[in-house]
């Protein structure tokens, strides 16, 4: 797997699908090949944008976040592409 060069400075993070619901962070680093990251980065879910976790349809359905004024939803294997860095951590 190969990692977005554009990275915020290390620290504890987590998936994005392993975030609680209501939880709230800031994109870390997002992994995987170019094309993953460009649409990842396309729907707004970029290194320093900051996230929050709104519902989570558990282990074979999507999570929706907010990023910024807009709810998105993807895929639980795109989510776990997506590290952040929780609120607090």
């Amino acid at each position: 797997m190969q990692s977005n060069p554009c990275e915020l400075p290390s620290g504890p993070v987590l998936p994005l699908d392993r975030m609680r619901v209501g939880e709230a962070g800031e994109i870390a680093r997002i992994s995987g090949g170019g094309g993953i990251v460009r649409r990842l980065i396309d729907l707004g879910l970029a290194p320093g944008v900051p996230i929050k976790l709104l519902s989570d349809a558990g282990s074979a359905g999507p999570v929706i976040v907010r990023v910024g004024d807009s709810r998105i939803g993807i895929g639980r294997g795109m989510a776990r592409r997506v590290l952040v860095r929780a609120n607090g951590a």
